[in-house]
């Protein structure tokens, strides 16, 4: 028999959501990440991505004057620090598997190796992190289902800390059309930005032989449409008038793009790289275009959404 427990008892006994969908401007500045090494400590906020869940691995822009200042440390830390508390809130050890061979970027790629956060009190954290890595166990393990282990999810939640922007893809090669939301993208250095997909997707093909693609900002209104179009990951569109929303077409590539979109951002695919579970995209932005003015769609660690709600600043809920 299942006990009857009141709703506002379950919320303060159950696990925390896992990531939690938030309305943000860009750049964001509510966290900063720092990397420590034996020599020092340098600040990667803008250069630091996901390039494969299964192994769990990160991409870091480390240019000369950034491996000096770390001291060439093969195991370095990552540190998440709330910037208006100064608190480090989360933070992952890292070990340097090699560099990245695309010609594109020097990027270190690194594989998570241990992981601690402060968001939740004690002892609250423990008995929160038991109740998540059942539920991550107890995920139905389809053949259509990525899953990674409960010790790889937290990780990944830690890494989350950091705000990650949700961004609708546009690809077009052939006959093949797709639009469909990603948020392992992210830059590596000024000029490189990197996308992370899975290499089971559909779309792979189409973007390696492309070598372009085009990226829309996700306006945080229009949250319930990007979780639509993530079933375009595993079967490309018909046709574009199938969308349900209307398209317009950009400015240097011609490529469609949702009408309710912030920005457009067109990419030119310069390399890529088969990394673990996922297809590693380098490339550099060709044109972007500005098109509204409002907060942008992002996924954070529901650990850290938990964390500002306790000291009285959740991130606004994306609608």
């Amino acid at each position: 028999m299942t006990a009857w427990l009141p709703q506002a008892l379950k919320r303060r006994i159950g696990p925390l959501p896992q990531w939690s969908p938030v309305g943000l401007r860009q750049p964001q500045d509510a966290v900063r990440v720092r990397m420590r090494g034996t020599a020092g400590e340098i600040d990667v906020t803008g250069a630091a991505v996901i390039a494969a869940l299964s192994p769990l691995t990160l991409g870091v822009g480390l240019d000369g004057a950034a491996r000096a200042a770390l001291g060439g440390c093969p195991t370095p830390e990552l540190r998440f620090v709330d910037v208006e508390s100064g608190r480090t809130v989360g933070a992952l050890e890292l070990l340097e598997v090699r560099e990245c061979p695309t010609q594109a970027a020097r990027i270190a790629l690194f594989e998570v190796r241990g992981a601690a956060q402060r968001c939740i009190p004690w002892p609250y954290r423990p008995w929160n992190r038991y109740l998540q890595n059942r539920a991550i166990r107890n995920h139905e393990r389809r053949p259509d289902n990525f899953w990674m282990p409960p010790a790889a999810v937290q990780q990944l939640m830690i890494f989350y800390i950091l705000p990650r922007q949700v961004v609708l893809v546009s690809v077009e090669h052939g006959e093949h059309r797709n639009l469909f939301p990603m948020d392992l993208i992210g830059p590596v250095a000024a000029d490189r930005f990197t996308l992370a997909l899975r290499s089971t997707s559909r779309s792979v093909p189409a973007m390696k032989s492309a070598r372009r693609v085009a990226l829309s900002d996700v306006a945080a209104a229009d949250c319930a449409l990007a979780y639509r179009l993530g079933a375009h990951h595993r079967e490309p569109l018909a046709d574009w008038q199938s969308l349900p929303c209307p398209t317009g077409r950009s400015q240097t590539f011609s490529l469609p793009f949702p009408r309710g979109a912030l920005r457009v951002r067109e990419l030119e695919i310069l390399d890529f790289e088969t990394i673990g579970s996922h297809t590693f995209f380098v490339t550099r932005v060709a044109a972007e275009q500005p098109l509204a003015d409002a907060n942008q769609l992002h996924h954070t660690s529901g650990l850290y959404q938990h964390f500002r709600m306790r000291h009285g600043r959740p991130f606004p809920a994306a609608a």
